[in-house]
């Protein structure tokens, strides 16, 4: 272990600096859910999510570069006896390689947890259930259950006339500008 940090220090401090963190960094993912924290205190700290875009340069594919450029330089130094050039460039390739193979894990996996999004005027001419009791026009908003895009949703909604209690029939009538659903008793 001594000769490997004596000869290649560069390399090492690459490969073992990196492997730690990257380690340490999935680690993280897997305990907290996607990796981000929250900071209390005089000072807010906002992270705004990339969302479904590929992002090739984050702290993740960082570090995967870094440990795949470490351990490589030391293969080719050590095992494979490349000049320091071609080490180099051998070292720089895979370390991008790991890079991109980790952005591209990352990529599919926040696909995965993509919630599809729906038009909520489908919901129009559809039939459902009240949820919650529904009070009569202009007294307030309940919630109703309906069937959007295959998907059962629970949403606000406000009647178009009199109360509806919950479990009673409901029809959309119409969703106003805010989104809220507009409905009758079916």
């Amino acid at each position: 272990m001594k000769e490997i940090f004596s000869q290649n220090p560069v390399y090492a401090v690459m490969a073992f600096a990196g492997t730690l963190l990257f380690v340490l960094k999935m680690l993280l993912l897997f305990v907290t859910g996607d990796g981000d924290t929250d900071f209390d205190g005089d000072v807010d700290i906002e992270h705004t999510d990339g969302g479904e875009a590929f992002t090739l340069v984050s702290t993740q594919s960082i570090l995967a570069f870094f440990m795949g450029a470490g351990w490589i330089g030391l293969a080719a130094k050590q095992e494979w006896k490349m000049s320091d050039m071609y080490g180099v460039i051998a070292a720089g390739v895979f370390g991008f390689v790991m890079m991109l193979f980790s952005s591209f894990i990352t990529f599919q996996i926040k696909k995965f947890n993509n919630i599809p999004k729906v038009n909520i005027k489908e919901a129009i001419g559809r039939t459902g259930r009240a949820y919650t009791n529904i009070p009569a026009k202009g007294e307030g908003i309940g919630q109703v259950e309906i069937t959007i895009g295959n998907k059962q949703q629970i949403l606000q909604a406000s009647s178009k006339g009199e109360a509806i209690n919950a479990f009673e029939s409901i029809k959309v009538h119409y969703v106003d500008d805010s989104g809220n659903l507009i409905v009758k008793k079916a």
